[in-house]
Protein backbone atom coordinates (compact mmCIF):
# COMPACT_ATOMS: atom_id res chain seq x y z
CA UNK A 1 0.00 0.00 0.00
CA UNK A 2 1.64 3.29 -1.07
CA UNK A 3 2.41 5.79 1.67
CA UNK A 4 0.40 9.05 1.64
CA UNK A 5 2.15 12.15 0.36
CA UNK A 6 2.58 15.21 2.60
CA UNK A 7 -0.05 17.88 2.06
CA UNK A 8 1.32 21.28 1.12
CA UNK A 9 -1.16 23.10 3.30
CA UNK A 10 0.69 22.21 6.50
CA UNK A 11 -1.50 19.25 7.29
CA UNK A 12 1.33 16.74 7.63
CA UNK A 13 0.63 13.17 6.62
CA UNK A 14 -3.13 12.76 6.14
CA UNK A 15 -4.54 9.68 7.90
CA UNK A 16 -6.28 7.13 5.73
CA UNK A 17 -9.36 8.01 7.76
CA UNK A 18 -9.31 11.54 6.34
CA UNK A 19 -9.47 10.14 2.83
CA UNK A 20 -12.23 7.72 3.83
CA UNK A 21 -14.14 10.60 5.38
CA UNK A 22 -13.99 12.59 2.16
CA UNK A 23 -14.94 9.63 -0.02
CA UNK A 24 -17.88 8.87 2.22
CA UNK A 25 -19.51 12.22 1.37
CA UNK A 26 -22.42 12.33 -1.04
CA UNK A 27 -23.43 15.17 -3.37
CA UNK A 28 -25.58 17.99 -2.13
CA UNK A 29 -26.34 21.11 -4.22
CA UNK A 30 -27.41 24.25 -2.37
CA UNK A 31 -28.08 27.82 -3.44
CA UNK A 32 -26.53 29.08 -0.24
CA UNK A 33 -24.29 27.09 2.08
CA UNK A 34 -26.29 28.26 5.12
CA UNK A 35 -29.21 26.15 3.86
CA UNK A 36 -27.31 22.97 4.64
CA UNK A 37 -27.38 22.04 8.31
CA UNK A 38 -23.92 22.25 9.85
CA UNK A 39 -23.67 18.60 10.88
CA UNK A 40 -24.72 17.56 7.37
CA UNK A 41 -21.52 19.11 5.99
CA UNK A 42 -19.76 16.05 7.39
CA UNK A 43 -22.07 13.75 5.45
CA UNK A 44 -22.59 15.65 2.20
CA UNK A 45 -20.08 17.66 0.22
CA UNK A 46 -21.44 21.04 -0.90
CA UNK A 47 -20.24 24.18 -2.64
CA UNK A 48 -22.71 27.04 -2.46
CA UNK A 49 -24.27 27.98 -5.79
CA UNK A 50 -22.81 24.97 -7.64
CA UNK A 51 -26.01 24.66 -9.65
CA UNK A 52 -25.19 21.51 -11.55
CA UNK A 53 -23.85 18.16 -10.46
CA UNK A 54 -21.09 18.12 -13.05
CA UNK A 55 -19.60 21.32 -11.61
CA UNK A 56 -19.87 19.89 -8.11
CA UNK A 57 -18.31 16.64 -9.29
CA UNK A 58 -15.31 18.49 -10.75
CA UNK A 59 -14.71 20.31 -7.47
CA UNK A 60 -15.17 17.16 -5.41
CA UNK A 61 -12.85 15.11 -7.62
CA UNK A 62 -10.11 17.74 -7.42
CA UNK A 63 -10.41 17.91 -3.65
CA UNK A 64 -10.28 14.13 -3.37
CA UNK A 65 -7.09 14.03 -5.43
CA UNK A 66 -5.58 16.88 -3.42
CA UNK A 67 -6.31 15.07 -0.16
CA UNK A 68 -5.16 11.63 -1.24
CA UNK A 69 -2.07 12.69 -3.19
CA UNK A 70 -0.99 15.81 -1.31
CA UNK A 71 -1.61 18.21 -4.17
CA UNK A 72 -0.93 21.87 -3.51
CA UNK A 73 -3.39 24.72 -3.51
CA UNK A 74 -1.73 26.04 -6.67
CA UNK A 75 -2.37 22.69 -8.40
CA UNK A 76 -5.98 22.72 -7.23
CA UNK A 77 -6.64 26.16 -8.70
CA UNK A 78 -4.77 25.44 -11.94
CA UNK A 79 -6.66 22.17 -12.44
CA UNK A 80 -10.09 23.54 -11.68
CA UNK A 81 -10.26 27.06 -13.07
CA UNK A 82 -10.34 26.15 -16.78
CA UNK A 83 -12.94 23.43 -16.15
CA UNK A 84 -15.18 25.76 -14.20
CA UNK A 85 -14.81 28.56 -16.73
CA UNK A 86 -15.76 26.17 -19.54
CA UNK A 87 -18.94 25.25 -17.68
CA UNK A 88 -19.85 28.86 -16.94
CA UNK A 89 -19.24 28.63 -13.20
CA UNK A 90 -16.95 31.63 -12.89
CA UNK A 91 -17.20 35.30 -11.99
CA UNK A 92 -20.35 37.16 -11.01
CA UNK A 93 -23.54 36.08 -12.74
CA UNK A 94 -27.29 36.17 -12.34
CA UNK A 95 -28.83 33.03 -10.86
CA UNK A 96 -32.37 32.18 -9.86
CA UNK A 97 -32.92 31.38 -6.19
CA UNK A 98 -34.77 28.01 -6.34
CA UNK A 99 -36.82 28.93 -3.27
CA UNK A 100 -38.23 32.19 -4.59
CA UNK A 101 -37.48 32.24 -8.31
CA UNK A 102 -35.92 35.66 -7.82
CA UNK A 103 -32.82 36.43 -9.87
CA UNK A 104 -29.77 37.60 -7.95
CA UNK A 105 -26.26 38.54 -8.95
CA UNK A 106 -23.99 36.10 -7.17
CA UNK A 107 -20.31 35.28 -6.98
CA UNK A 108 -19.44 31.92 -8.54
CA UNK A 109 -15.87 30.75 -9.06
CA UNK A 110 -12.89 33.00 -8.29
CA UNK A 111 -9.29 32.50 -7.13
CA UNK A 112 -10.31 33.50 -3.59
CA UNK A 113 -13.26 31.10 -3.66
CA UNK A 114 -11.09 28.18 -4.77
CA UNK A 115 -8.55 29.00 -2.09
CA UNK A 116 -11.25 28.87 0.60
CA UNK A 117 -12.79 25.66 -0.79
CA UNK A 118 -9.39 23.97 -0.84
CA UNK A 119 -8.31 25.01 2.63
CA UNK A 120 -11.61 24.48 4.41
CA UNK A 121 -12.43 21.08 2.96
CA UNK A 122 -8.95 19.64 3.43
CA UNK A 123 -8.71 21.01 6.95
CA UNK A 124 -12.11 19.54 7.85
CA UNK A 125 -11.24 16.16 6.33
CA UNK A 126 -7.90 16.04 8.09
CA UNK A 127 -9.38 16.97 11.47
CA UNK A 128 -12.17 14.39 11.08
CA UNK A 129 -9.56 11.70 10.49
CA UNK A 130 -7.54 12.93 13.45
CA UNK A 131 -10.64 12.87 15.65
CA UNK A 132 -11.23 9.21 14.83
CA UNK A 133 -7.58 8.34 15.54
CA UNK A 134 -7.65 10.22 18.87
CA UNK A 135 -10.90 8.54 19.85
CA UNK A 136 -9.39 5.10 19.19
CA UNK A 137 -6.46 5.98 21.49
CA UNK A 138 -8.58 7.60 24.22
CA UNK A 139 -7.82 4.80 26.70
CA UNK A 140 -4.16 5.80 26.73
CA UNK A 141 -4.66 9.54 26.20
CA UNK A 142 -8.09 10.50 27.56
CA UNK A 143 -7.39 14.22 27.93
CA UNK A 144 -7.62 16.51 24.92
CA UNK A 145 -6.12 19.98 24.87
CA UNK A 146 -7.28 22.75 22.54
CA UNK A 147 -4.33 24.31 20.69
CA UNK A 148 -4.75 27.72 19.08
CA UNK A 149 -2.23 29.52 16.87
CA UNK A 150 -1.45 32.63 18.90
CA UNK A 151 -0.73 35.42 16.45
CA UNK A 152 -2.39 38.59 15.21
CA UNK A 153 -4.78 36.67 12.94
CA UNK A 154 -6.30 34.50 15.67
CA UNK A 155 -9.91 35.22 16.57
CA UNK A 156 -10.51 36.07 20.27
CA UNK A 157 -12.97 33.19 20.63
CA UNK A 158 -10.26 30.77 19.46
CA UNK A 159 -7.41 32.39 21.37
CA UNK A 160 -9.19 32.18 24.73
CA UNK A 161 -9.57 28.40 24.29
CA UNK A 162 -5.85 27.80 23.76
CA UNK A 163 -4.48 25.39 26.35
CA UNK A 164 -7.86 24.47 27.84
CA UNK A 165 -8.17 20.74 28.43
CA UNK A 166 -11.24 18.51 28.57
CA UNK A 167 -11.88 14.77 28.68
CA UNK A 168 -12.36 13.23 25.26
CA UNK A 169 -16.07 12.60 25.94
CA UNK A 170 -16.79 16.04 27.37
CA UNK A 171 -19.70 17.88 25.68
CA UNK A 172 -17.24 20.66 24.78
CA UNK A 173 -15.87 18.56 21.93
CA UNK A 174 -19.31 18.02 20.40
CA UNK A 175 -19.21 21.60 19.16
CA UNK A 176 -15.66 22.88 19.54
CA UNK A 177 -13.48 20.23 17.92
CA UNK A 178 -11.73 22.24 15.15
CA UNK A 179 -12.27 23.68 12.66
CA UNK A 180 -14.52 26.20 14.41
CA UNK A 181 -14.80 28.65 11.53
CA UNK A 182 -13.57 29.43 8.05
CA UNK A 183 -9.76 29.35 7.86
CA UNK A 184 -9.55 28.03 11.44
CA UNK A 185 -5.98 26.87 12.16
CA UNK A 186 -6.65 25.34 15.58
CA UNK A 187 -5.93 21.72 16.44
CA UNK A 188 -6.21 19.31 19.37
CA UNK A 189 -3.46 17.63 21.38
CA UNK A 190 -4.04 14.33 23.22
CA UNK A 191 -2.56 13.90 26.71
CA UNK A 192 -2.08 10.92 29.01
CA UNK A 193 -2.69 11.05 32.76
CA UNK A 194 1.06 11.16 33.40
CA UNK A 195 1.55 14.01 30.92
CA UNK A 196 -1.25 15.94 32.60
CA UNK A 197 0.53 15.57 35.94
CA UNK A 198 3.96 16.41 34.51
CA UNK A 199 2.68 19.59 32.85
CA UNK A 200 0.45 20.46 35.83
CA UNK A 201 -2.59 20.81 33.57
CA UNK A 202 -5.92 21.50 35.27
CA UNK A 203 -8.82 20.04 33.29
CA UNK A 204 -12.12 21.83 32.75
CA UNK A 205 -15.64 20.63 32.02
CA UNK A 206 -18.22 21.75 29.50
CA UNK A 207 -21.05 20.35 31.65
CA UNK A 208 -23.19 23.34 32.62
CA UNK A 209 -20.94 25.70 30.68
CA UNK A 210 -22.17 25.17 27.11
CA UNK A 211 -24.40 27.93 25.73
CA UNK A 212 -26.52 27.88 22.58
CA UNK A 213 -27.82 31.01 20.86
CA UNK A 214 -29.62 31.86 17.65
CA UNK A 215 -27.77 34.31 15.40
CA UNK A 216 -28.68 36.01 12.13
CA UNK A 217 -26.13 35.37 9.41
CA UNK A 218 -25.92 37.63 6.34
CA UNK A 219 -25.22 35.97 3.00
CA UNK A 220 -23.38 37.44 0.06
CA UNK A 221 -26.58 37.54 -2.02
CA UNK A 222 -28.39 39.75 0.46
CA UNK A 223 -30.36 36.97 2.15
CA UNK A 224 -30.21 36.47 5.93
CA UNK A 225 -30.32 33.14 7.76
CA UNK A 226 -30.88 32.17 11.38
CA UNK A 227 -28.44 29.60 12.73
CA UNK A 228 -27.65 28.11 16.11
CA UNK A 229 -24.16 28.64 17.47
CA UNK A 230 -22.66 26.98 20.54
CA UNK A 231 -20.31 28.62 22.97
CA UNK A 232 -18.22 27.68 26.00
CA UNK A 233 -18.66 29.89 29.04
CA UNK A 234 -15.13 30.53 30.30
CA UNK A 235 -15.24 29.80 34.07
CA UNK A 236 -13.00 32.64 35.24
CA UNK A 237 -14.87 35.30 33.26
CA UNK A 238 -18.22 36.06 31.69
CA UNK A 239 -16.79 35.59 28.20
CA UNK A 240 -18.46 32.97 25.99
CA UNK A 241 -16.30 31.49 23.22
CA UNK A 242 -18.74 30.80 20.38
CA UNK A 243 -18.00 28.87 17.21
CA UNK A 244 -18.66 30.60 13.90
CA UNK A 245 -22.13 30.11 12.42
CA UNK A 246 -22.23 26.77 10.64
CA UNK A 247 -19.40 25.27 12.70
CA UNK A 248 -21.14 24.12 15.88
CA UNK A 249 -20.97 20.44 14.97
CA UNK A 250 -17.96 18.15 15.28
CA UNK A 251 -17.38 16.91 11.69
CA UNK A 252 -15.53 13.81 12.85
CA UNK A 253 -18.31 12.80 15.25
CA UNK A 254 -20.95 13.57 12.62
CA UNK A 255 -19.12 11.37 10.13
CA UNK A 256 -18.72 8.48 12.58
CA UNK A 257 -22.34 8.85 13.60
CA UNK A 258 -23.59 8.64 10.03
CA UNK A 259 -23.94 4.87 10.12
CA UNK A 260 -25.92 5.02 13.36
CA UNK A 261 -28.15 7.76 11.96
CA UNK A 262 -28.86 5.67 8.87
CA UNK A 263 -29.65 2.68 11.07
CA UNK A 264 -32.03 4.78 13.15
CA UNK A 265 -33.89 5.92 10.05
CA UNK A 266 -34.42 2.29 9.08
CA UNK A 267 -35.49 1.33 12.59
CA UNK A 268 -37.99 4.18 12.70
CA UNK A 269 -39.55 2.84 9.49
CA UNK A 270 -39.56 -0.80 10.65
CA UNK A 271 -42.44 -2.61 12.42
CA UNK A 272 -42.14 -1.96 16.18
CA UNK A 273 -41.43 -5.58 17.11
CA UNK A 274 -38.59 -5.82 14.60
CA UNK A 275 -37.15 -2.48 15.65
CA UNK A 276 -37.30 -3.54 19.31
CA UNK A 277 -35.54 -6.83 18.51
CA UNK A 278 -32.78 -5.03 16.60
CA UNK A 279 -32.19 -2.49 19.36
CA UNK A 280 -32.22 -5.29 21.94
CA UNK A 281 -29.56 -7.17 20.02
CA UNK A 282 -27.37 -4.05 19.85
CA UNK A 283 -27.67 -3.28 23.55
CA UNK A 284 -27.11 -6.88 24.71
CA UNK A 285 -23.89 -7.27 22.73
CA UNK A 286 -20.48 -5.65 23.29
CA UNK A 287 -21.27 -2.69 21.01
CA UNK A 288 -23.04 -0.68 23.72
CA UNK A 289 -20.11 -0.91 26.13
CA UNK A 290 -17.67 0.07 23.39
CA UNK A 291 -19.86 3.04 22.44
CA UNK A 292 -20.19 4.22 26.06
CA UNK A 293 -16.41 4.14 26.38
CA UNK A 294 -15.95 6.20 23.21
CA UNK A 295 -19.30 7.70 22.15
CA UNK A 296 -19.66 8.93 18.57
CA UNK A 297 -23.04 9.32 16.91
CA UNK A 298 -26.41 8.76 18.61
CA UNK A 299 -26.90 5.23 19.94
CA UNK A 300 -30.39 3.62 19.62
CA UNK A 301 -31.33 2.66 23.16
CA UNK A 302 -35.08 1.99 23.24
CA UNK A 303 -38.17 1.79 21.03
CA UNK A 304 -41.29 3.58 22.27
CA UNK A 305 -44.86 2.38 21.63
CA UNK A 306 -46.68 4.56 19.11
CA UNK A 307 -49.07 5.72 21.85
CA UNK A 308 -46.22 6.95 24.02
CA UNK A 309 -44.46 8.71 21.16
CA UNK A 310 -47.72 10.39 20.19
CA UNK A 311 -48.22 11.70 23.74
CA UNK A 312 -45.13 13.89 23.41
CA UNK A 313 -45.61 14.81 19.75
CA UNK A 314 -43.02 12.46 18.26
CA UNK A 315 -43.38 11.03 14.77
CA UNK A 316 -40.67 8.41 15.34
CA UNK A 317 -40.19 5.47 17.71
CA UNK A 318 -36.46 5.10 18.41
CA UNK A 319 -35.06 6.92 21.46
CA UNK A 320 -31.32 7.51 21.18
CA UNK A 321 -28.52 8.40 23.58
CA UNK A 322 -26.32 11.25 22.33
CA UNK A 323 -22.57 11.60 22.99
CA UNK A 324 -23.28 14.85 24.84
CA UNK A 325 -25.70 13.12 27.23
CA UNK A 326 -23.35 10.15 27.62
CA UNK A 327 -20.57 12.55 28.61
CA UNK A 328 -22.76 14.28 31.19
CA UNK A 329 -23.93 10.91 32.53
CA UNK A 330 -20.33 9.69 32.91
CA UNK A 331 -19.50 12.74 35.02
CA UNK A 332 -22.67 12.79 37.13
CA UNK A 333 -23.23 9.04 37.39
CA UNK A 334 -19.90 7.23 36.98
CA UNK A 335 -21.44 4.19 38.66
CA UNK A 336 -23.59 3.45 35.60
CA UNK A 337 -22.46 0.80 33.15
CA UNK A 338 -23.79 -1.00 30.06
CA UNK A 339 -26.03 -3.23 32.20
CA UNK A 340 -27.87 -0.18 33.49
CA UNK A 341 -28.41 1.25 30.02
CA UNK A 342 -29.66 -2.13 28.81
CA UNK A 343 -32.61 -1.69 31.19
CA UNK A 344 -33.92 1.28 29.20
CA UNK A 345 -36.07 -0.89 26.93
CA UNK A 346 -37.37 -2.91 29.88
CA UNK A 347 -38.34 0.32 31.62
CA UNK A 348 -40.25 1.44 28.52
CA UNK A 349 -41.94 -1.95 28.07
CA UNK A 350 -42.84 -2.88 31.65
CA UNK A 351 -42.17 0.17 33.81
CA UNK A 352 -44.61 2.83 34.91
CA UNK A 353 -45.00 5.74 32.49
CA UNK A 354 -45.23 9.26 33.88
CA UNK A 355 -45.69 12.27 31.62
CA UNK A 356 -43.49 15.05 32.96
CA UNK A 357 -44.27 17.68 30.31
CA UNK A 358 -45.69 18.07 26.80
CA UNK A 359 -42.47 16.70 25.29
CA UNK A 360 -41.09 14.51 28.05
CA UNK A 361 -41.88 11.05 29.46
CA UNK A 362 -40.42 9.33 32.50
CA UNK A 363 -40.30 5.54 32.69
CA UNK A 364 -39.86 4.02 36.16
CA UNK A 365 -38.68 0.44 36.44
CA UNK A 366 -39.65 0.04 40.10
CA UNK A 367 -37.57 -2.92 41.25
CA UNK A 368 -34.24 -3.47 43.03
CA UNK A 369 -31.58 -2.30 40.62
CA UNK A 370 -34.24 -0.61 38.49
CA UNK A 371 -33.84 2.65 36.62
CA UNK A 372 -35.56 5.91 35.84
CA UNK A 373 -35.37 6.75 32.13
CA UNK A 374 -36.30 10.21 30.84
CA UNK A 375 -37.17 10.43 27.12
CA UNK A 376 -37.67 13.75 25.37
CA UNK A 377 -38.97 14.58 21.89
CA UNK A 378 -37.45 17.41 19.87
CA UNK A 379 -39.60 20.45 19.20
CA UNK A 380 -40.08 19.31 15.60
CA UNK A 381 -41.13 15.83 16.74
CA UNK A 382 -38.77 14.07 14.34
CA UNK A 383 -36.32 12.75 16.96
CA UNK A 384 -36.44 11.13 20.39
CA UNK A 385 -33.58 11.24 22.88
CA UNK A 386 -32.87 9.61 26.22
CA UNK A 387 -32.25 12.73 28.29
CA UNK A 388 -31.11 10.92 31.42
CA UNK A 389 -30.95 7.51 33.07
CA UNK A 390 -30.41 6.97 36.79
CA UNK A 391 -30.33 3.87 38.93
CA UNK A 392 -33.00 3.59 41.63
CA UNK A 393 -32.15 2.62 45.17
CA UNK A 394 -31.90 -1.03 46.07
CA UNK A 395 -33.58 -0.29 49.40
CA UNK A 396 -37.35 -0.77 49.09
CA UNK A 397 -38.35 2.08 51.41
CA UNK A 398 -35.94 4.54 49.84
CA UNK A 399 -36.96 3.52 46.33
CA UNK A 400 -40.64 3.99 47.25
CA UNK A 401 -39.88 7.55 48.36
CA UNK A 402 -37.99 8.21 45.11
CA UNK A 403 -40.92 7.02 42.99
CA UNK A 404 -43.39 9.00 45.10
CA UNK A 405 -41.38 12.21 44.62
CA UNK A 406 -41.25 11.56 40.87
CA UNK A 407 -45.02 11.16 40.62
CA UNK A 408 -45.61 14.27 42.69
CA UNK A 409 -43.25 16.28 40.48
CA UNK A 410 -45.13 15.29 37.32
CA UNK A 411 -48.69 15.52 38.74
CA UNK A 412 -50.93 18.32 37.30
CA UNK A 413 -50.87 21.43 39.49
Amino acid sequence: MPKPVSLAFALGLPPADAVAYFESKGYKVTFNWHELDQAAHAQAFTVAKAASLDVLADIRAALKTALAEGKTEAWFRKDLEPKLRAKGWWGKKKMADPRTGEERRVQLGSPARLRLIYRQNLQTAFMAGRYKAMLENADARPWWQYVAVLDGKTRPSHKVLGGRTFRFDDPFWSSHYPPNGFNCRCRVRALSESRMEAEKVTPESGVGNMVTEEVTVPAADGQRFTRSVTGYRVPESKYVAFTDAGFSANPGASWLGGALDELTRKLDAAPPDLARAAVGEMTRGPVLGEWLAKPAGNFPLAVLPAEDAGLIGARCQVARLSPQTAGKQALKHPELGPDDYRLAQEAVDTGERVQESARKLDYVLDQPGGVLVVVKATAEGDELFVQSLVRLSGDDAKREREVRRLKKRSAPQ
